[in-house]
Formats: C-alpha cells, sequence, structure tokens
C-alpha cells in the first residue's frame, strides 16, 4: 500500500495549532458522521484506506471504522465505512479540501441516533452485523424508536456480554426519511451464534419491564421497511506512513523468553509482541496481563517479568518497594501519545467552565496554583531515588482563590472558585505528578469524583459519579472542572477552555490534531517500565524489544490498534536514549 507522507502531515501541524488556538469550535462540539459505501460485487478504490489512515493520524478524523461483507448471498454492501470528525467545522473543512479524493465511493452524510460500547474489546476477534432499513414514519418517530426501542434492546445484549457496541445512523434526508444502519459488533464468533437465542430471552424481559420498549415493540413494523443484513468483518487501516521515524533493524538476533507482565493497553501490546516475533522467532514470549496497572511494576520487583506496560503513571508507592528491592527506581519510556476522547485511550484532560464565565483561556501554571495548595515541598528524582525538597516548596500568597486573580471582572471577580475533579488513584497521580511535584495538598474546596463504575450502586454512589460536577457546573459559574470531553460533550452549558503552558504564551484548544502533535499542554502517554540497573547496560531481549516498540514498525502498530497516537521523532528519540 502507498501512504501519505507524513512530512506533509507536519508540515499541516502548525498551521493546525494556530487554527485550533484562534478560531477552533468548543471542544465539546457535536461530532458529524458520514458513512461510505461501497457496493456489493464492487471494489473499494485501492488509496482509499492508506487517505483514512492518514486523515486519523493528523486529527482530521477522530474515528473510522471499516467493515467488509462476509456472506456471499445478498450482501447489501462490499464495504461499510463509518467516519467521525471530531466537529461540524471539521467535517465541512474535510468537504471543502479532500472528499473529492475520494474517488469511486457512495457518501453519505449521517446522524448517530444511539450508540453504546464496551471496553477493552480486539475487533479483529469480532462479528459485525449491519441491518438497514427504510423509514416510513417521521424523523420524531424515527429516533423515538432508536431511543427507546433499539438502545435498551442493545444495551441488554451488551450487559448480557455477548455485544461489545452498536451504533445507528440515519442518512440526513430534507423529509426526515433517511436510510438507517444499525451496527451490531459481537464479541466472537461463539457469542454471535448464541446471539439468537439469548435475544429471545432478552426481547421476553424487556417486554415486561420496559414500557418504551413495550410499546414499540408493537407498532415496528410499521415505521419501517427492512433492508438488507450483512455479515462482516473488521478490516484495521494500515498504518499511517511514519517516514521520520527510525526503521527496526536487530541489533543482535536473541533467543530465551520475554516475560511481560502488565496493562494490555487496549491490545497493543499483543501485537507489539507479535510483530516483535517476526523478526526474532526463536525468542519465546510469556504474557499475562493484569487486572489494571497498578501490577505492574510489581512484576519487576518480584522477577516474575521484564516489562511493564501500565496505562497510568506510575505511583511512588508503587515504585518505592522496586527501590527496596533492587536500590534504584525503575526506568519510564514513552511508548504512545494518549488519545482525543475516545474512552479507554488515555484521553486528554478537559478543564471546563460554566459557558457563562468570561474565562476563556488558562495556563498550567495558574492550574497548579487554582487545584493545589501551599506545600514545604516536593518529591524530586534524584540519587536514584526520589528525594523530599523545599526546592518545591510553595508558599499560601501563591494560591489562586478568586476569579479575579485570573482576570475576570465584574461580579465574579471576588467570588470564591469552586474546583471539581477526578480522585480516583489513576486520574489523581497525574495531576500529583505533573501539577503539584508529587505533593499531595489540593485545594482545601476541591470536590472529589469518580467514575460510575467505582461508586457504590445507590443513592450515595450517584452523589461522587464523574458526571455530578459537569450537572452542578452546567448551573454554576462560581465553578471550574477537571473532567473527560466523553462526558462533557453531553452537557451544552459547558465550555472547554484553552491550555497554555505560562500565562502569555499561545493557549491551545483541545482538538484531535492539538492531541496528535502533542501541542495541546493536557495529553497523556502510555509507558513501559523496565528494571535497568544505572551505568548497567539493560537485559539484551528487553533492550531489543524496547527498540523495536520505539521504531517506525513498533509505532506504526500503535497508530493500527487505533487508541493512541504514535510518538513524534523528536520524542521518541528522547525515549530510545533511556535504553542506553
Amino acid at each position: 500500500m502507498r501512504f501519505l507522507p507524513k512530512s506533509v502531515l507536519r508540515a499541516a501541524a502548525p498551521l493546525a495549532s494556530f487554527i485550533a488556538l484562534v478560531t477552533a469550535t468548543p471542544a465539546l462540539a457535536d461530532p458529524a458522521n458520514i458513512v461510505i459505501t461501497v457496493p456489493a460485487g464492487a471494489q473499494a478504490p485501492a488509496d482509499l484506506a492508506d487517505k483514512l489512515s492518514a486523515w486519523r493520524q493528523s486529527g482530521e478524523v477522530s474515528d473510522v471504522l471499516w467493515l467488509d461483507a462476509e456472506q456471499r448471498a445478498n450482501p447489501g454492501f462490499a464495504t461499510f465505512v463509518q467516519v467521525e470528525f471530531p466537529t461540524e467545522t471539521d467535517y465541512e473543512a474535510w468537504v471543502r479540501t479532500n472528499q473529492s479524493k475520494l474517488g469511486a465511493v457512495t457518501v453519505v452524510r449521517v446522524d448517530r441516533l444511539s450508540h453504546g460500547e464496551r471496553t477493552p474489546r480486539d475487533s479483529n476477534y469480532s462479528v459485525f452485523k449491519v441491518n438497514e432499513y427504510q423509514p416510513t414514519a417521521p424523523a420524531a418517530a424515527t429516533r423515538d424508536f432508536a431511543t427507546n426501542y433499539i438502545a435498551p434492546f442493545m444495551e441488554s445484549q451488551t450487559n448480557a456480554r455477548i455485544m461489545m457496541r452498536h451504533s445507528m445512523y440515519q442518512a440526513r434526508q430534507a423529509d426526515g426519511k433517511g436510510k438507517t444502519w444499525l451496527v451490531m459488533e459481537y464479541r466472537d464468533p461463539i457469542s454471535f451464534r448464541r446471539s439468537e437465542e439469548v435475544k429471545t430471552g432478552l426481547r421476553a424481559n424487556l417486554t415486561s419491564s420496559n414500557a418504551g420498549y413495550a410499546r414499540l415493540d408493537k407498532v415496528k413494523e410499521s415505521l419501517r421497511t427492512t433492508g438488507p443484513e450483512t455479515i462482516a468483518r473488521y478490516t484495521e487501516l494500515p498504518p499511517p506512513s511514519l517516514p521520520d521515524l527510525p526503521g527496526y533493524k536487530p541489533d543482535t538476533k536473541i533467543t530465551g523468553t520475554l516475560r511481560v507482565y502488565g496493562s494490555e493497553l487496549k491490545n497493543a501490546v499483543e501485537y507489539l509482541m507479535k510483530g516483535f516475533q517476526a523478526f526474532h522467532p526463536n525468542i519465546r514470549i510469556s504474557w499475562s496481563n493484569a487486572s489494571s496497572s497498578e501490577g505492574g511494576i510489581a512484576g519487576l520487583y518480584t522477577g516474575i517479568s521484564d516489562v511493564a506496560p501500565m496505562g497510568d503513571d506510575a505511583k511512588i508507592t508503587d515504585m518505592m518497594p522496586f527501590w527496596n528491592t533492587f536500590g534504584y527506581m525503575p526506568t519510564e519510556i514513552s511508548v504512545a501519545s494518549g488519545g482525543y476522547e475516545k474512552r479507554g485511550s488515555l484521553w486528554a484532560w478537559a478543564i471546563v467552565v460554566n459557558k457563562d464565565n468570561p474565562l476563556n483561556e488558562i495556563s498550567v501554571d495558574e492550574l497548579t496554583r487554582v487545584f493545589g495548595s501551599e506545600r514545604s515541598g516536593g518529591w524530586k528524582a534524584a540519587e536514584n531515588d526520589f528525594r523530599f525538597t523545599s526546592e518545591f516548596a510553595r508558599p499560601k500568597s501563591t494560591n489562586i482563590r478568586s476569579w479575579g486573580q485570573l482576570g475576570v471582572r465584574g461580579a465574579l471577580a471576588n467570588k470564591e472558585i469552586q474546583t471539581y475533579g477526578y480522585s480516583a488513584p489513576g486520574f489523581a497521580t497525574y495531576f500529583e505528578r505533573n501539577w503539584f511535584k508529587w505533593s499531595k495538598k489540593w485545594n482545601s474546596n476541591f470536590m472529589e469524583y469518580v467514575e460510575a463504575k467505582q461508586t457504590t450502586s445507590d443513592d450515595f454512589g450517584l452523589q461522587v459519579d464523574s458526571r455530578r460536577p459537569l450537572e452542578v457546573l452546567s448551573k454554576d459559574t462560581t465553578g471550574i472542572g477537571i473532567a473527560g470531553l466523553m462526558h462533557v460533550k453531553n452537557f451544552p452549558n459547558l465550555k472547554v477552555l484553552r491550555i497554555s503552558e505560562k500565562k502569555g504564551e499561545p493557549a491551545i484548544a483541545l482538538t484531535p490534531q492539538t492531541v496528535a502533535n502533542r501541542s495541546y499542554p493536557l495529553h497523556r502517554d502510555g509507558f513501559f517500565y523496565v528494571n535497568k540497573a544505572p551505568g548497567q547496560p539493560l537485559d539484551p531481549k528487553v533492550r531489543e524489544f524496547m527498540r523495536f516498540v520505539l521504531s517506525r514498525e513498533g509505532q506504526e502498530i500503535i497508530a493500527r490498534v487505533g487508541y493512541y497516537y504514535p510518538l513524534d521523532a523528536k520524542y521518541l528519540a528522547e525515549q530510545r536514549k533511556k535504553l542506553d
């Protein structure tokens, strides 16, 4: 396959950052979607996949789902591609500059009527089914059907652990009766074969317990006519062209066993190991997933692993047992840039305020003083250890506690800034490490919340669900919150602030482009940890594996998996130096 030159993408990066700075649509604007189809019996243009891959890598496109028909009898398509753009503005720019480059395919602007998904998943093992319908009822009835019939039925299959995700799209049409596609992803062939049996019981349960579902179940045939139903397989996009990254050439042929224990990084680790073995067929790899990133480093200091993949920044408490064992700290190596807003992608942090708050941007330095507190010192990497030092002391007078201190005038100027954010250990570690020099001293008014899956399943748990502060901020101009864009975009009364490193520097909007090129200051990294004694060479097996991960071939795998962005050449070179 032929790829768009990475130099073209990189040349566009400064312009993308400037546009994001000056004219960016608010980051919580609704995404735009299109469906690309190739009719049964035809073939997709040879360069279509490469173009989509390049657009996703640059951030112009935020997500792509490519499906090829598997069935021979009466498929509804040969190829079905769903493409998501970050905003309507991004879609309109793509129409002007790139749509004409697609070739002989059908492009339909669609609205997403229903969606749900479970992570982690590997769609390479999944079975997809795409049902097509022609609505015969007005648009309002179709939306009602999607919300109160399709969504609960699909969610019940997800809860039954046979379905991994679903999406229902409708073509935009003046009369509101555009064709709909229902895309369903089943976990694996076994789940798909069981699905009809399982759905029989689920339908009966919903009919008796869900009034909306029961109402629509009686009239659904009058709302639409049924078109083709197509069994399809997922096809990965090819990796983007990364010519400025070093290709992998083994320094030495290795044998033996390489032991990997930790996070699966949304399937990236599995494919990195398979790619590595293609160069080293005589190496055996022993691989086990931890239940989370928490146990990764424990594998290193207990001697059961050689490499510890982790989705979160390691905590000092993760690393201290390693130091107690070896007398030095594990070596941290960044292997991927986190994603934009997809769940599970190490998404970039959004800083949000009420839309009526006049503040539009804030610096990282200001954020540390808004969310943090005075402190006597902080932790510093020194003498192969973490040592506490007053070098990072900060007096109370440097705290920012009122909106006037951020330059806000008028009635809000003297109001106290109320702070909200995540407090789950993995989330808090990022801020304590990067904002507070590992101090745990937050603003005393900081209100702590966690993801719904981490709360108790009662009303007390509901009060600390991470969506709750967004509800509060939607009505209160005195607050500021740390949030994930996946939740923020469901609250139209919120505004996502642009971020600069320091006051007076250009403030960057949170967009796929600025996350992909690492110009947005609050992006995150995926890390691998290894055991390298100071001044001593790294285990040859580990060094070769990490050289592969930090090569063009390894980073192509990172990109192809679709959750993370590959590292740029300069930052990748910094990581490779840690291997020597």
